[in-house]
């Protein structure tokens, strides 16, 4: 069975979000988990969590509890921002060999079924949980958080991130895909 390791933001200090209502990036990164977990469960995929109190320097305690869940995946979640709050799109930063890039162009091609502004993979070796998790990491800055549209896409859309991501997952693994919420299929009565 796949194994894969859920870290959604948990900064110490919360950056705001521009969709409004008091949204922050940690409660719509931990929102988009909640979003995945069924897909995962659906599609056989064992998964683990970071705790939520893992905040800041806790990152630390994260890292060492992915490294012993010893998982296929080491999978981060946050959202991006930048000084003209004007950019849009996914970056999908990964460690510059390995099997990163390629779960993250699969991650990019199921999302272009939906999300319009698109994306890139950026090779990084900076960030700690790419420089420390023993598992590939995909670290996903799923939209810019202070670009109004481009956040609003994220809130409104939640669930088809999810299930993008959890198609590119299942075509990593070779896996079937399946849809936690299709209606099932009542087979017809036998006709005599």
């Amino acid at each position: 069975m796949p194994k894969i390791y859920l870290s959604p933001a948990l900064h110490a200090y919360d950056n705001p979000c521009s969709y409004g209502g008091g949204c922050t990036e940690n409660t719509h990164c931990g929102q988009y988990m909640d979003e995945l977990i069924p897909y995962l469960d659906a599609c056989g995929i064992e998964w683990k969590r970071a705790d939520r109190r893992n905040t800041g320097a806790g990152y630390s305690k994260t890292i060492a509890e992915s490294n012993a869940f010893k998982p296929d995946i080491h999978f981060v979640k946050h959202t991006n921002a930048v000084a003209a709050h004007n950019a849009q799109g996914s970056r999908i930063f990964v460690w510059p060999n390995g099997n990163g890039k390629k779960i993250a162009e699969l991650m990019l091609k199921h999302r272009a079924a939906f999300y319009p502004n698109g994306g890139k993979v950026v090779e990084n070796t900076e960030l700690t949980e790419i420089r420390s998790t023993a598992a590939v990491c995909v670290y996903d800055e799923m939209v810019f958080h202070d670009n109004p549209s481009d956040v609003r896409y994220l809130h409104e859309h939640l669930r088809e991130f999810a299930a993008a991501d959890a198609r590119a997952l299942c075509e990593y693994f070779g896996i079937p895909f399946r849809d936690p919420y299709a209606a099932a299929v009542t087979p017809e009565p036998e006709k005599k």
